[in-house]
């Protein structure tokens, strides 16, 4: 038997307070009321959402459970109790699931939509409590994302031509990738589908401060390249670098300071449709497991501290090496002042090494200032 934690009413069969003047206290309490006042019939406007959850279910795009939980909605509700507050069959393994589908549907059709576990939705788009209301924006965009790439994705075609379609295609892949990995995801999607793909911007938490991704796709005639980074940024490296090296003209048109990156993906679209989802789901989310191994001011240190290793650096970058050592309390530090000295010595480049020249004193006497955060 499914839970019942879905329940709907027709402001327009019923009386209760216009949802401008509402709140979820006042809302839980036409709930209470509702549910025990007899009608003569059930809304024509429920009866519709039952027979479109009917037709949702009857679709490839759900899971089995929904399947199972709405496919008889519509003779279902001929036997329910004949009140104005309707219960929706709502198992908890699709819980979100259903949330996603019922909601806008309840929208859709003049319906108020109440969640028993903390939240109503009323026609106008009018949800609470507040904090609810951008997570099921979010909910409405994606879906809106989702039901106009579906007539564009079909896995054995083509890449489209167009790169507008080719985002159309691409935004609900994305989308869903980067929210599994905790992305703040707002930026990429969009209910105005013909924006350009905004990965830009989206960021993700971390303990050092957070991950800043950059890029997107480009290309056009069936020819596209997704090209994204990945930023580590940390107020705490910025106080201290900003004492060591002043901001210039040009980091101030930034409103952080990119410590290094990641190439996450560097990739060309020119095949089948289906590359996409199996692109994102494997070798980009791999990429996302990666950036996330890098969650620590030594793993910080390590990423830069590596190149030398590999002879990528010619001692440019060290003090960026020193701070982030003496945030994560490497116990080596003062070897690595010795070894980060000789580099800049026997630097070829002449500009690193003037440049760190002209800045190593004021480094190593801020730095003795400098209590480790790890």
């Amino acid at each position: 038997m499914s839970a019942q934690t879905f329940f709907v009413w027709d402001i327009q069969q019923v009386t209760c307070i216009p949802s401008k003047d509402s709140s979820w206290e006042q809302a839980t309490h036409d709930f209470e009321a509702l549910r025990q006042q007899p009608v003569d019939t059930i809304s024509p406007n429920i009866i519709e959402l039952a027979d479109r959850l009917v037709d949702e279910a009857r679709t490839s795009d759900y899971s089995e459970v929904f399947y199972e939980a709405y496919v008889n909605t519509n003779l279902e509700m001929k036997t329910h109790p004949k009140t104005a507050c309707v219960a929706i069959p709502t198992p908890e393994a699709m819980h979100g699931e259903a949330l996603d589908v019922i909601a806008p549907l309840c929208e859709e059709l003049g319906l108020v939509f109440y969640d028993t576990r903390g939240m109503v939705a009323y026609p106008d788009g009018t949800i609470y409590p507040p904090n609810i209301a951008r997570g099921m924006t979010l909910l409405k965009e994606k879906r809106a994302l989702v039901k106009q790439s579906a007539d564009i994705y079909k896995p054995e075609a083509d890449v489209p031509r167009d790169r507008e379609d080719f985002e159309k295609i691409l935004h609900p892949f994305m989308h869903d990738c980067l929210e599994r990995y905790g992305y703040q995801t707002s930026q990429i999607s969009s209910a105005n589908v013909n924006d350009s793909l905004k990965v830009d911007g989206c960021t993700k938490a971390m303990p050092y401060g957070h991950v800043r991704l950059t890029g997107g796709a480009e290309g056009k005639n069936g020819y596209f390249r997704l090209k994204i980074h990945a930023y580590f940024v940390s107020s705490a490296f910025e106080e201290i670098y900003d004492k060591v090296s002043p901001p210039t003209e040009l980091r101030q048109q930034f409103p952080y300071l990119k410590l290094h990156c990641i190439n996450v993906c560097d990739r060309n679209f020119a095949d089948k449709q289906k590359q996409i989802p199996e692109f994102i789901n494997t070798e980009f989310a791999s990429k996302l497991d990666e950036v996330d191994k890098i969650d620590s001011y030594n793993q910080l240190f390590l990423l830069l501290h590596n190149r030398i290793a590999r002879g990528h650096s010619y001692g440019e970058c060290v003090d960026k090496h020193l701070i982030l050592a003496k945030l994560a309390g490497r116990e080596d530090f003062d070897n690595l002042v010795i070894q980060y000295r000789d580099l800049i010595d026997n630097s070829p480049n002449e500009y690193a090494k003037n440049r760190m020249n002209e800045r190593w004193d004021r480094l190593l006497e801020i730095l003795s200032t400098v209590e480790p955060l790890e």
